[in-house]
């Protein structure tokens, strides 16, 4: 009887195995690579880097540091314990005012944002991952992502929309497969974007369109309003300063349309000279350093994959030549 049901164990075993191997060839034959998925979780063992830490870069911001900015090369770079904390889509200023909260935190915060990403209306886009750490955030939950990331990057049906579950929903509401992102996300949530594997032109297409859409239903702050409400960023850079820190805005390349309608609605010199001027931190902006002018942005506002490297060198001397970092080996 107990060799009948080993027998039926393994009969089963062997089935529910050979299903998974057909589901992810299939999935593979559709054009599916694996990636990581980026969530709270994954953000979280990002924060947890910089605690203990002497002397750590957090990198703040959001797709445009999240895509371009190799945290493993900058970790090499400087030996200095380097965090991604950028998160696509959503601007950082929460993340800033975390950091000077945390006074523990004595490193240095590199902040990917501009002009829009500042305007207080934006302040609290990253809050969720923050309350995230702070409430959520416990041991069970770092076993189950620490579990999962290895997964999840060599396996593509271990992401969530692959679940058979939410493809039998899919199926049932009579929507198309999952969309075949053209993102692969590293374990440390730094991302490659391959534009070989999709339509550049429609992507660029949707994303102006997005733009024109944002600036007509949010017009930005006046300069005097939104120059005023930085006081309070200031404060959070100031306090960062204070126990031996370095803050600095980074203003990241875009190109084309994109560049000229963040221009037509934050004028350079109404709104980020502006506060270049009086902010206790260095603003860098990409317009003005030699090493990001060769750069192709196939989307308007985004790098390729294979250009990360590149881009990491180039900010790492930017930084250099700032006097934020030491000069680097490479």
């Amino acid at each position: 009887m107990a060799r009948r049901w080993l027998a039926a164990w393994l009969l089963a075993l062997v089935v529910v195995l050979g299903a998974a191997a057909a589901f992810e060839v299939h999935l593979r034959q559709l054009g599916y690579v694996p990636t990581v998925q980026d969530d709270e979780d994954l953000w979280s063992l990002q924060a947890d880097r910089l605690r203990g830490a002497t002397n750590p870069i957090a990198l703040l911001g959001a797709s445009r540091i999240q895509f371009a900015v190799d945290r493993e090369r900058v970790e090499q770079a400087t030996g200095r314990t380097t965090a991604m904390l950028a998160v696509n889509g959503a601007y950082p200023v929460a993340a800033l005012r975390w950091l000077a909260k945390d006074t523990s935190f004595k490193g240095l915060a590199v902040i990917g944002v501009d002009s829009r990403g500042l305007d207080r209306r934006h302040w609290e886009m990253q809050q969720r991952w923050i309350d995230h750490y702070e409430h959520r955030w416990t041991y069970a939950r770092e076993i189950h992502r620490l579990l999962l990331t290895p997964l999840q990057e060599y396996l593509v049906m271990m992401r969530s929309p692959f679940a058979w579950v939410a493809l039998a929903r899919r199926e049932l509401a009579g929507e198309p497969m999952p969309f075949n992102d053209y993102l692969v996300m590293r374990p440390d949530r730094v991302g490659f974007l391959d534009y070989e594997r999709t339509d550049v032109a429609a992507i660029k297409r949707q994303r102006l369109i997005d733009l024109v859409d944002y600036y007509r239903n949010y017009p930005p702050a006046p300069p005097a309003k939104w120059l005023a409400d930085l006081a309070q960023v200031s404060s959070w850079v100031r306090t960062i300063q204070a126990r031996g820190g370095k803050v600095v805005f980074f203003r990241e390349p875009s190109a084309g349309e994109h560049l000229v309608l963040d221009e037509k609605n934050y004028p350079r010199g109404e709104y980020w000279d502006a506060y270049a001027r009086i902010s206790p931190a260095p603003m860098i902006e990409f317009r003005d350093e030699p090493e990001f002018r060769s750069f192709v942005l196939p989307d308007t506002s985004h790098i390729d994959g294979k250009d990360i490297p590149r881009f990491t060198d180039a900010l790492l001397a930017v930084l250099v030549r700032h006097g934020l970092i030491a000069p680097t080996a490479q």
